[in-house]
């Protein structure tokens, strides 16, 4: 972790690196949640937010327990309170109410949160006889996992075998697709500095698997860099998982699973 006190005001844009994905990619996301989101307690917003801000290491098992108490179901607070706390997170470093140092720490416990979380979910990640299966990938260069996360999360809480991997090689990716089949790839961005590099991993991608693997990009730079995006080469640009599903034919893959 960077030292706060030598940090000059221009790098403002340094925790944009590490906590935009969550923020943006995750209002997206919950977005086909929203008629309930007015049904967030705030209250337990404001907690999770202490909770992963404070030294106290007994904070996060509290207000998970907190939730359940609360009887709040796993995939609200993978869905709705954890993106709650990640845009709190963003906002309050925006305003100068968190230093930098605060907001990596409480982005951190949350990604350590919702791994935690994910343990409770049903599909494996590396489960090779799953119908349907997405290989959600960090771009190399890339700070921030939170986002990627919680996408990787909402996918296997809807029944879809995810598979993440942070910087790969081009040689990682050769060998993932040969040894396993996807039935799609979502890249995660969440800056501009990595629109290149993303590019070439899409680039890539499509070279490896002869153009037959599909890629989605999502991130914090979708709608400000959509028509780059799309220009990369990517069947999708989106961040809406349920897009993904859905466009991707995933739901039909899934059919597919349960009715044998």
């Amino acid at each position: 972790m960077r030292d706060e006190g030598g940090m000059a005001r221009e790098d403002r844009n340094g925790p944009a690196g590490h906590v935009g994905l969550a923020i943006e990619v995750i209002q997206r996301l919950a977005s086909l949640r929203r008629a309930g989101a007015g049904k967030l307690q705030q209250s337990m917003i404001d907690r999770l937010v202490a909770a992963v801000c404070t030294a106290d290491n007994a904070a996060v098992p509290d207000i998970l327990e907190g939730f359940r108490k609360a009887r709040v179901p796993v995939d609200a607070v993978v869905s709705d309170y954890i993106p709650a706390a990640a845009r709190a997170l963003g906002e309050a470093w925006e305003e100068d109410r968190l230093t930098f140092g605060l907001v990596t720490i409480g982005t951190a416990r949350l990604q350590a949160m919702l791994r935690q979380l994910q343990a409770e979910q049903h599909a494996d990640a590396a489960d090779p006889d799953a119908t349907a299966a997405v290989l959600v990938l960090i771009p190399p260069g890339e700070q921030h996992t939170l986002g990627a996360m919680v996408a990787a999360s909402m996918l296997r809480r809807r029944g879809v075998s995810v598979k993440v991997e942070i910087a790969p090689s081009v040689t990682d990716l050769s060998h993932l697709t040969a040894e396993r089949r996807f039935d799609a790839v979502l890249v995660t961005l969440g800056s501009t500095d990595r629109l290149e590099t993303c590019a070439k991993l899409v680039k890539t991608l499509k070279q490896i698997t002869k153009g037959a693997l599909r890629v989605a990009i999502g991130g914090a730079v979708v709608e400000s860099c959509r028509d780059m995006l799309t220009e990369s080469g990517a069947d999708l640009v989106t961040n809406d998982v349920n897009t993904v599903i859905s466009e991707f034919g995933l739901n039909d893959k899934m059919a597919e699973r349960n009715a044998g």
